[in-house]
């Protein structure tokens, strides 16, 4: 059983997710990090979000002095009168303009044929700096019955590191273009990279990553295609290690399609790469405060034979006070560490169970491939002072920020529900059915995994395993 993707001959990159007749296609840019390497879009597809069929290849980088000679990039699909139009990134480096903007259409979503127009649309100068113009997301705007490209986008003025937008093209036949003032400038970051936009239960939402030190992905929500476009209670599904994440649906469910990178030399001091694994897609469900949440697919649940956990058998105490109960543990520790080892697990397994904790405890969580003389380990830690939830390994080298971290709501004496994925070097946790953390660990391999207070009290109930 495998549950994350990767090709055999190199890295799951940028995804751009389509969904048609019961089948989820999901294009992505594929690297082998080789020389002289450049980007193409492979595709796979799945009626399940779980098997993943390997598909030819959709666009290959063109020749010398070709728009795309450099590689192909970032972009979307749509359909119109049966016929599938992909819209993409075209690189060349030498060019005035080195993104541009290409087309391809296609019959079957599987054979593709480049517009012999390419590049179909290049930045205006009026509006937008010459650089970055990349990551077409095309949709019908039924108000105003024209297609609309956002691109991610530089403004020409503005505070320096802070020109990123959502620039804007229209048409009304995917064929001619004309370019528009931004589609949206908030002057907060960087490149606002591989947008994507999707109506759910009523209210609009616009997903971008951004492409600056915290490298993660965003949203914003709009009752209204003309904005205002606000945050929401969380501004993001997962932590930095899940990125360029995009969306797609059946008109009833969606969900979102990211990466985790890999590290250099398959360590974790090695650099973090470009490109590695498709994540699990998130499912997305709109909260009453408009706010996205994000869950496991149960899909994917159901693919594990899930067995209760033997806690007289599989848990033991190692620091501070541990109660052990039939379909749970009591763990507890006001002046410093408490924690206890769950021993039996392989080296890939499935954890899911329910916890909460009591006030005025200042961090508890779960344990991953972890000593048990506690020199080493990953944690996935919940920091009700913060409202975060992070991943991490120790020691930490100097003072590193945490592998991964996301912003959550923890309320005490709430029982909340987890579920972890351990695969290989992966670590994917969905946590209260609001959010997602996403992450590497290439260590502890055979140590047990485990559960931990910190000044404090938790209760962690109804744990199961399934071992794959």
């Amino acid at each position: 059983m495998k549950l994350h993707y990767r090709p055999a001959d190199g890295f799951f990159g940028d995804a751009i997710p389509f969904y048609w007749r019961g089948v989820y296609h999901v294009f992505y840019l594929k690297t082998t990090r080789e020389k002289g390497d450049r980007l193409l879009w492979a595709h796979i597809a799945s009626n399940d979000l779980i098997h993943w069929n390997e598909m030819p290849d959709a666009i290959l980088p063109g020749e010398k002095d070709a728009p795309d000679s450099g590689g192909c990039w970032t972009g979307s699909v749509i359909e119109k009168d049966n016929v599938f139009h992909m819209f993409y990134t075209g690189w060349n480096p030498s060019a005035h303009f080195p993104q541009t903007i290409c087309h391809a259409v296609s019959s079957d979503l599987i054979h593709w044929k480049k517009d012999e127009r390419n590049p179909i649309l290049v930045p205006d100068e009026r509006w937008y700096g010459k650089a970055d113009w990349r990551d077409p997301f095309v949709f019908w705007n039924a108000e105003e019955k024209r297609y609309f490209m956002l691109i991610c986008a530089t403004i020409k003025g503005g505070p320096a590191a802070k020109r990123g937008c959502i620039g804007l093209a229209k048409s009304r036949d995917l064929e001619k273009w004309e370019c528009h003032p931004p589609f949206y400038a908030p002057n907060f970051c960087g490149p606002m990279e591989c947008p994507d936009l999707f109506k759910l239960d009523g209210y609009w939402y616009l997903v971008f990553s951004e492409f600056t030190e915290k490298m993660q992905t965003h949203y914003r929500v709009a009752d209204d295609l003309k904005g205002p476009w606000r945050v929401a209670k969380s501004e993001v599904f997962n932590g930095q290690r899940f990125y360029a994440a995009k969306t797609a649906g059946d008109g009833i469910r969606r969900f979102l399609f990211g990466w985790i990178p890999t590290r250099e030399n398959e360590s974790d001091e090695g650099k973090w790469q470009w490109g590695g694994h498709l994540a699990i897609p998130h499912e997305l469900k709109v909260e009453v405060d408009r706010s996205l949440s994000v869950r496991c697919p149960e899909e994917v649940v159901n693919m594990f034979q899930f067995k209760d956990l033997d806690i007289g058998k599989s848990v033991s105490s190692n620091l501070g006070k541990w109660v052990f109960q039939e379909n749970g543990v009591y763990g507890e520790r006001v002046d410093g560490l408490a924690y206890a080892t769950i021993s039996g697990l392989k080296n890939n397994f499935a954890l899911k169970g329910y916890v909460s904790f009591q006030p005025g405890t200042r961090s508890f969580g779960l344990l991953i491939r972890t000593s048990v003389d506690f020199s080493f380990g990953y944690i996935l830690e919940f920091e009700p002072v913060r409202n975060r939830v992070i991943f991490d390994r120790f020691p930490r080298a100097g003072d590193a920020a945490p592998l991964a971290e996301c912003p959550i709501y923890l309320a005490p004496d709430k029982s909340m529900p987890f579920l972890i994925f351990v695969e290989n070097s992966i670590v994917e946790a969905f946590i209260d059915k609001r959010v997602a953390l996403s992450c590497r660990a290439y260590g502890g391999h055979g140590e047990p995994a485990g559960l931990f207070i910190i000044e404090g009290a938790a209760r962690y109930e109804k744990i199961q395993f399934a071992e794959f």
